[in-house]
């Protein structure tokens, strides 16, 4: 078996590379590294981490937007914060930049905010529980409640 240490990064190909930039970077808080118009890539990480979102833009954008959002490929991308507090937090200042939250729900071992990006790539943020493995072991039972995440 392969032990893998962490997720280092993940390729989303997008229909405009700037507007892609600015809500990676103005919505979620990404900064950019590196952009490599040589091989086609803006590569942006979170504070303290090396690259995780390579944006590149698509080369047929003609047939991309023919494509159906879901029908294959990535299905969604997950983003850990440390807290619920953080998690609410994240919510209200998805909101304040106008993006739609889709679904908010409760998993018995963590709590998650759903929600798109500009290319209609699904996106996650979550709050884990402390005994979520724990939970795992005994079966959580995953309801998927929805919940209210305000103050």
């Amino acid at each position: 078996m392969v032990r893998l240490k962490e997720l280092g990064h993940i390729l989303v190909r997008v229909l405009d590379l700037e507007r892609s930039k600015k809500f990676y970077s103005e919505v979620l808080g990404f900064h950019i590294l590196e952009e490599d118009p040589e091989h086609g890539g803006t590569f942006m990480s979170l504070p303290g981490q090396s690259h995780c979102i390579d944006l590149f833009q698509v080369k047929d954008a003609a047939l991309a937007e023919r494509q159906t959002p879901g029908a294959r490929g990535l299905g969604h991308i997950a983003f850990r914060v440390a807290t619920e507090d953080d998690l609410i937090d994240a919510n209200a200042s998805l909101r304040a930049h106008g993006v739609e939250i889709t679904r908010s729900i409760d998993h018995v071992s963590q709590k998650s905010i759903y929600f798109n990006d500009p290319d209609g790539n699904t996106l996650e943020i979550y709050y884990e529980l402390p005994d979520a493995l724990e939970i795992f072991a005994r079966g959580r039972n995953d309801r998927d409640v929805a919940i209210t995440l305000e103050r």
